[in-house]
């Protein structure tokens, strides 16, 4: 059996995996504030194990239990293959300059987007240390982390730490006994709601919002479900390299 835990699954690139994982000899297992009706439904025709834990993943404080619960289960059934963490819950606000944003959007977007994949990271290594079985944690990132963008710097901050962690965690690893294969994965721009949040910032917060409203009016935004097979094309690859940042277009 294939375990495959997927955060923010409830709908943009979460919801693409979630569904594409769904197939015999999966249990998949989704993590998110909301339910997703289709999703379950999809789940209960795939043949697939399903489990669905409704968790707000910003409220840092429950990482390690919801870890520390998910893996003694998978531990218990005793027949994994392969044990899989895909860190994709995250968030683009606050879209505010240094000064404008409040403390309590910027506290909880670092939590979700960085602070907790470290914990879900450190906690999923330090649990199956011994498993001797294929165990791969993704860390979803984005371009904003090789670059500033006005208005952004919360979110490309959250996200350049998230690739240097992958990074570090990658580097040890390779000297573990049962490692653990870590990697970063920048989607590019997709046709999801965070686009949507993008689109509707105003100008004086976010300086290049035109550009991204221009994105959606000339179709230039990939789909989810394309992006979400190339990753998971990527994690079931056996020469994936270990601490490495991926981009989509280098699998195009």
């Amino acid at each position: 059996m294939n375990y495959f835990i997927v955060t923010g699954s409830s709908k943009g690139l979460g919801e693409a995996t979630a569904t594409l994982l769904l197939k015999e000899n999966h249990h998949l297992i989704c993590i998110a504030r909301s339910e997703n009706k289709d999703l379950e439904l999809a789940a209960k025709e795939s043949g697939a194990e399903f489990t669905f834990l409704q968790e707000d993943l910003s409220k840092h404080e429950r990482v390690t239990g919801i870890m520390q619960y998910l893996l003694s289960k998978i531990e218990k059934d005793g027949q994994a293959e392969g044990v899989y963490l895909i860190n994709n819950a995250g968030m683009v606000d606050p879209i505010k300059p240094a000064g404008k944003a409040d403390e309590t959007s910027m506290t909880k977007a670092i939590h979700l987007n960085l602070l907790t994949p470290m914990l879900m990271t450190n906690e999923f290594i330090r649990l199956t240390e011994e498993w001797n079985c294929k165990k791969v944690i993704v860390n979803i990132s984005s371009g904003a982390a090789n670059r500033p963008i006005h208005g952004w710097n919360t979110y490309c901050t959250t996200k350049a730490g998230l690739d240097m962690f992958t990074k570090s965690v990658g580097l040890e690893q390779s000297q573990a006994a049962h490692p653990t294969t870590i990697l970063s994965f920048s989607p590019g721009i997709m046709d999801t709601d965070m686009q949507g949040v993008i689109r509707n910032s105003d100008e004086k917060d976010f300086s290049n919002v035109e550009t991204f409203k221009n994105y959606h009016e000339e179709g230039q935004l990939r789909s989810p479900s394309f992006v979400a097979e190339k990753m998971i094309n990527l994690i079931s690859s056996s020469t994936v390299e270990n601490g490495r940042v991926y981009d989509i277009k280098e699998l195009l």
